[in-house]
């Protein structure tokens, strides 16, 4: 739906909340994937990955994608902060961009951390234990919630 600026006339797109990170969480997955200028491998490997959920899943393989990338994405993050010696994470809220990149680069760090290459079944086997709150980025996300909930009271060096 667009709409004309009565001041500027320019044209203004308004969409749904949803539809927006649905394309924003795509858009982040598939630029993560590109490495050395591979785009055509990481086209090839998204199309793969939406096929093989289709068949895992039985269901749209878009809206699996993004429930399983919404199920990963983080609440608060623990920022680095030096007190007395000692590095410690620091709980703060963080905006939706942020939480958009951090679910896509967990879910990319943990399949190179593991099997130091991509592959689409480690990926599918991700995507779909995350919707059952299950799997590696689960307990990534779970993790960082307990500590968040331990350090909450070096919130006050953070103004």
């Amino acid at each position: 739906m667009t709409f004309v600026h009565y001041k500027t006339l320019k044209r203004k797109r308004y969409c749904n909340f949803f539809v927006y990170y649905f394309f924003r969480y795509h858009r982040i997955f598939f630029g993560s994937l590109i490495f050395r200028g591979r785009k055509l491998w990481a086209f090839n490997f998204f199309n793969k990955l939406k096929i093989e959920l289709k068949n895992r899943e039985k269901i749209e393989p878009n809206l699996t994608f993004f429930f399983s990338m919404l199920k990963i994405t983080p609440n608060v993050l623990l920022f680095p902060y030096k007190i007395g010696g000692k590095v410690q994470g620091v709980p703060l809220p963080i905006s939706w961009k942020k939480k958009l990149t951090y679910a896509t680069k967990w879910v990319i760090k943990l399949l190179r951390d593991k099997y130091r290459r991509l592959n689409l079944k480690d990926l599918i086997d991700i995507l779909i234990s995350a919707i059952y709150d299950k799997g590696l980025a689960i307990k990534k996300k779970k993790r960082a919630n307990v500590m968040s909930s331990v350090n909450r009271y070096l919130i006050k060096y953070f103004k």
